[in-house]
């Protein structure tokens, strides 16, 4: 994954069900994090687009100069950096704590292993149920496709899509 495009843009891969929707997203005026919770739009504006099967990510199906794509209908969001999946309030404050429990969750085709950054006391019903965000971050991202365990992708951060988590679990460090 190509980091910046030049001062502005943010290198990012995006999973739907069954794609991937790799290109660079403007974040000039708006964090990644703030535009995929920015509930007075539904769409994300991606430039220099490609797509290609999640267990296949080699095999480039398309390309498109610009394209726009249905938030709702994201899973995930994968960046090289973690703070590039944080907003600014949470990347340049204590907006979210100084504490990392580590998660496994799962949406439909994928499985997420990473980070999430939270106060002590952690309480998944709340994050999923009452919190206004739509996309969660976790840090130092490990995205697998589950009928293809050997197709792994990496990043810094991920920013994933509460409302296709099918499960969301804490895991214990070993």
């Amino acid at each position: 994954m190509e980091e910046i495009k030049t001062a502005g843009w943010l290198a990012t891969d995006f999973f739907s069900h069954n794609y991937r929707i790799s290109g660079n997203i403007d974040i000039r005026k708006k964090s990644l994090y703030d535009q995929l919770n920015d509930p007075t739009t539904g769409f994300v504006m991606l430039q220099d687009a490609y797509i290609s099967p999640i267990d296949r990510p080699a095999d480039i199906i398309a390309t498109y100069e610009a394209s726009y794509m249905t938030k709702a209908n994201l899973t995930l969001a994968l960046v090289a950096q973690g703070d590039d999946a944080l907003g600014r309030k949470q990347a340049f404050g204590s907006y979210y704590g100084t504490y990392l429990h580590r998660v496994f969750l799962t949406v439909p085709s994928i499985e997420v292993v990473g980070y999430l950054r939270l106060s002590t006391r952690v309480d998944l019903r709340r994050l999923l149920s009452l919190d206004t965000e739509d996309f969660i971050p976790i840090l130092d991202a490990r995205v697998c496709a589950s009928i293809r365990p050997d197709v792994v992708f990496t990043g810094g951060g991920v920013l994933v899509n509460k409302h296709h988590i099918g499960a969301f679990c804490l895991t214990e460090e070993k």
